[in-house]
C-alpha cells in the first residue's frame, strides 16, 4: 500500500510543474510565439528545380542595434535526422533592427529540405535574445 501512495505522489508531482508559453495572433489568424525584441521572423526556402533559394527576415523594434543571423539549408537524412546540406550555411552580421538576407545553393539531390535560421538580437543595453525559425519543408 505504501509503494502505490507514493507512486500516486511521485505522478501527482511530476504533473504538477507547470511550463509558461506566450504566443500573439498575427495577420491571417495564424500564431507565432511571443518574442520581446522582434515582431516579425521569417525563414522562407524556395525550390525551383535543383536550386534552392534561401530567404530570411527579420523586424524588430527600435531598441535593437546589433542582428546576427545564421542560415542552414537542412536535408532530412537518415531516420528523419536534419544537417546542414553540403556546406549551405551562411552568417550576417547588421548593426541595425531589420535583417534580409538570401542566398542561393545549386546542384540539390532528391530529398526534402529546409531552412533553419537562428537569429540573436542585441538591444542598446546589451540584453540579447536568440529565435531559431524552420521554413516550410520542401522536396527536390
Amino acid at each position: 500500500m505504501k509503494k502505490v501512495i507514493s507512486l500516486l505522489i511521485c505522478l501527482l508531482m511530476c504533473f504538477s510543474f507547470s511550463v509558461t508559453a506566450c504566443a500573439q495572433t498575427v495577420s491571417a489568424s495564424t500564431v507565432q510565439p511571443y518574442y520581446e525584441m522582434t515582431y516579425e521572423a521569417k525563414s522562407e526556402l524556395v525550390i525551383n528545380g535543383t536550386t534552392a533559394t534561401c530567404k530570411s527576415t527579420i523586424k524588430a523594434y527600435s531598441d535593437v542595434t546589433k542582428i546576427e543571423a545564421e542560415q542552414y539549408l537542412q536535408k532530412q537524412g537518415f531516420l528523419w535526422i536534419w544537417t546542414t546540406y553540403d556546406g549551405a550555411e551562411w552568417t550576417k552580421t547588421v548593426y541595425s533592427n531589420t535583417l534580409v538576407m538570401s542566398n542561393t545553393k545549386t546542384g540539390l539531390s532528391s530529398g526534402k529540405y529546409r531552412l533553419k535560421t537562428i537569429f540573436t538580437l542585441t538591444d542598446k543595453n546589451g540584453k540579447t535574445e536568440k529565435i531559431t525559425v524552420y521554413s516550410d519543408e520542401k522536396r527536390v
